[in-house]
């Protein structure tokens, strides 16, 4: 059974990320880009970036962090190399004597992580003939990125959805993060949710959260198992931005593996037409704090 309203005080009381820890990353963020804007050479603006700017960004487990990442446009500077951008931010950040201890120099981005559990990932990009580049340090080289085409185009999936889609995409992540036995990063969780959904497509399979959370998995399970070996996934608004260099085949086949497990869980409560019933499978997949 659907139990609409069960999914949806779940998903609020559960999975998404509540008020105070919400409040306090908007806080940490807008004081950060606030500092950076009257002391970063070379500032420009900045720009939420993944889960945080799409709003798939997910409550923790108990006894884990979570991150928000913030794209920071600087000038660009005819042969100024990726590490100098980098290097830039983390002195920039080091003057401040409320961040300086907080600070880990990461290969994209200086990360600033917060006593209460979470940090934020400040990632370097300059825009060049209007393209926008992010760096990487180790190689020392600028990577294309087109993180508000690829918010376009998540976001004119889920409208497709009546809006349901991100709920579902926070689901399958409260999942991941919660059984705790495979591996997927999130945007290859939610790049694979997105192209499940049609262009043009509307109908009783995004009614609702429960409707969509099926229609989903189903979909992504049929292109799971239709594949042997680990895709090619990019990002829909830029073909030559790979979203796969942090998987391996491994991790695929494990992935592939637990998916039709919990594939067929969602089915099986789905389709059950006892609500009590229903309700005890729904907590086999999703825990006792489903009511």
């Amino acid at each position: 059974m659907r139990l609409i309203e069960s999914f949806n005080r779940f998903l609020a009381e559960e999975v998404d990320l509540n008020p105070v820890r919400l409040q306090r990353l908007n806080r940490s963020t807008t004081a950060v880009t606030e500092f950076l804007s009257q002391n970063l050479n070379g500032y420009r603006t900045q720009e939420r970036k993944g889960s945080y700017a799409q709003r798939t960004i997910i409550r923790p487990a108990a006894g884990s962090t979570y991150d928000a990442d913030i794209l920071v446009f600087m000038e660009h500077i005819p042969g100024k190399k990726p590490r100098d951008y980098i290097d830039e931010l983390h002195a920039c950040l080091s003057s401040n004597a409320d961040l300086a201890n907080k600070l880990r120099k990461k290969t994209r981005c200086v990360a600033v992580g917060y006593a209460d559990g979470f940090s934020i990932d400040f990632v370097p990009c300059k825009v060049r003939g209007g393209r926008r580049y992010i760096c990487d340090s180790e190689l020392d080289q600028f990577e294309p990125t087109d993180g508000t085409g690829y918010q376009e185009w998540l976001n004119g999936k889920a409208d497709i959805t009546n809006g349901h889609l991100k709920g579902a995409v926070r689901l399958l992540k409260h999942l991941r993060d919660h059984k705790g036995n495979f591996e997927v990063p999130s945007v290859l969780l939610t790049t694979l949710a997105g192209h499940s959904v049609h262009v043009n497509e509307r109908g009783k399979r995004f009614n609702n959260l429960p409707d969509t959370l099926k229609t989903v998995s189903n979909r992504i399970n049929s292109f799971l198992q239709s594949t042997s070996k680990m895709p090619r996934m990019r990002n829909p608004a830029l073909r030559s931005e790979r979203f796969t260099r942090h998987w391996d085949e491994n991790d695929y086949r494990n992935f592939k593996e637990k998916f039709k497990v919990y594939k067929g869980r969602i089915n099986n409560a789905y389709e059950e037409t006892d609500p009590g019933e229903s309700l005890r499978k729904w907590r086999i997949l999703f825990g006792e704090r489903y009511q």
